[in-house]
């Protein structure tokens, strides 16, 4: 018994290690691809490997079901991840579940699929099928993502439709990988933006439930669209699925819908607001201190666009974010908090 676990613990890390090698000769992009994980998971074990040579791409040692997961909610996990990828393999399921700090090997991925007969691929595709039906008939055609019915810009006013979607900036010594999130208006440009060092459904959600929608109400702005791009935070990539990002929204009523990146006007507030803050982050990330302090800061950049930036782009170009929603919405407006002290995370 002994022996097996000690040759599975060598395996996984003669793997890991070669998914490292690949990235080092033929660049991360193409390894996270070969290998079929994330740039966040390969960047994780990079750093461990760092500090730790080859015994930091152990399995951490962890509990197999964490505190605040029930042994039923890891198992549907894993078959919610072979609803969304039924061509992923025991190994591809455990390490998409480790982005979401789900620690299962993939041996106990394979008991799972074993129990539910899910061990053979052309099973897999069936029941993804089966479930994805099932899920379309239960929430009727309502509450179905919008892959092509984007709201026309000139048809919506301030507030009515937000972009949703997150930017990689790279790697920061002694912080890791770091992530822009962003919620912006359509037609103000009013951003809300955090930094995080994860890609995942959570980070966005905090992002959204935790600073976009209170200052939507107080701005007076009650999103009935928001525009996401095909990010596995955001998504599933299939439209009739299980996605903690879309059944969050589906429960407000907001209809999700996933952007044309050809559309100028969605192409153009995505463009200027990640210029500005890419700017604006290159260069306080030159002198970057603590995780803490280069959040401060770039809340402070967020504060400054909205209210001192003028948009630059369309018909409002010379005013503001802020100005322009103050302009429409009228004096009934109330400033958020932050727009006065920093809010904290």
């Amino acid at each position: 018994m002994l022996k097996a676990v000690k040759a599975h613990e060598d395996a996984t890390i003669k793997r890991r290690h070669e998914i490292l090698l690949c990235g080092q000769e033929q660049g991360v992009s193409t390894a996270c691809k070969k290998y079929r994980i994330s740039r966040t998971l390969y960047y994780r074990w990079h750093k461990r490997f760092e500090k730790q040579g080859l015994a930091g791409l152990k399995d951490q040692v962890r509990h197999f079901v964490p505190p605040n997961k029930s042994a039923l909610a890891v198992e549907q996990a894993v078959l919610d991840a072979i609803v969304s990828f039924p061509d992923y393999g025991p190994q591809s399921i455990s390490w998409l579940l480790e982005e979401q700090d789900l620690s299962i090997s993939s041996s106990g991925v394979y008991n799972i699929m074993r129990r539910h007969d899910l061990n053979h691929k052309l099973a897999r595709k069936n029941y993804s099928r089966k479930i994805s039906a099932a899920q379309h008939q239960e929430t009727g055609a309502e509450l179905e993502i919008c892959w092509d019915r984007a709201p026309q810009p000139e048809q919506l006013t301030v507030g009515e439709c937000w972009l949703a979607w997150t930017v990689e900036r790279g790697y920061q010594p002694g912080i890791g990988n770091l992530y822009q999130y962003a919620v912006v208006d359509l037609i103000s440009g009013v951003a809300c933006a955090r930094l995080y060092t994860k890609k995942n459904s959570d980070c966005a959600l905090d992002l959204l439930l935790g600073v976009a929608m209170p200052m939507g109400n107080e701005l007076l702005m009650q999103p009935s669209w928001i525009m996401t791009p095909h990010q596995a935070e955001y998504t599933t990539g299939r439209i009739h699925s299980r996605h903690l990002y879309t059944s969050n929204l589906r429960e407000m009523n907001i209809k999700q819908v996933i952007w044309d990146e050809k559309n100028n006007l969605y192409s153009k507030t995505v463009q200027v607001f990640n210029q500005k803050s890419g700017e604006y982050l290159a260069s306080l990330l030159e002198s970057a201190g603590s995780f803490e302090a280069i959040k401060d800061h770039f809340q402070q950049f967020i504060r400054n666009y909205n209210l001192a930036m003028p948009l630059g782009y369309g018909e409002n170009s010379h005013k503001t974010p802020m100005e322009i929603v103050v302009a429409i919405k009228g004096a009934g407006v109330t400033l958020p908090l932050w727009s006065y002290v920093n809010r904290k995370y």
